[in-house]
């Protein structure tokens, strides 16, 4: 458990860095998209597709930080009532429940990018390969499951302990 927890520690470091990178990348090209567009005119084609990409990325990533900080979005009017042994269990069945899930997505994002189509398509005004968007949603599984895979352990560790 020592070694998953640093590494999805690691994981947590990296996913701050690159958000607030990719915060600053969308709030910059955005920014300079209006200037040249409204107070230069002479709109920049890419900006708007960057701030996209930017935001697709700090989508996945963003989800992953709230699964390891334990600020995703949840329905918990069932496991407030409940309390001991029971809550624990449900606990656990979350994350059983969102570690199968991020393995699906993980097998299906795999399958997507590994199709011949993937590879050759570019995006219009960057012209960059669309598997850089792409990939976000595979990275962004992997981390949640590795997050999500620390916390099912540490809840059962924890169940186990009292």
């Amino acid at each position: 458990m020592t070694l998953l927890k640093k590494v999805s520690d690691t994981i947590y470091s990296f996913e701050r860095v690159l958000a607030i990178g990719l915060c600053t990348i969308m709030f910059l090209s955005l920014f300079l998209g209006v200037v040249f567009r409204y107070l230069l005119s002479s709109p920049l084609i890419w900006a708007t597709e960057l701030a996209t990409f930017a935001l697709v990325w700090v989508t996945f990533i963003g989800g992953s930080m709230g699964i390891k900080q334990h600020k995703a979005a949840a329905v918990t009017f069932l496991v407030d009532k409940l309390h001991g042994v029971m809550r624990k269990v449900l606990i656990s069945i979350g994350f059983v429940i969102v570690v199968g899930f991020s393995v699906f997505m993980i097998y299906i994002s795999i399958s997507w990018l590994s199709s011949p189509n993937i590879s050759v398509q570019t995006s219009t005004a960057l012209g960059v390969p669309m598997l850089i968007p792409y990939v976000s949603v595979l990275i962004g599984f992997i981390f949640i499951l590795i997050h999500s895979t620390l916390l099912l352990v540490e809840a059962a560790v924890q169940e186990g302990g009292q």
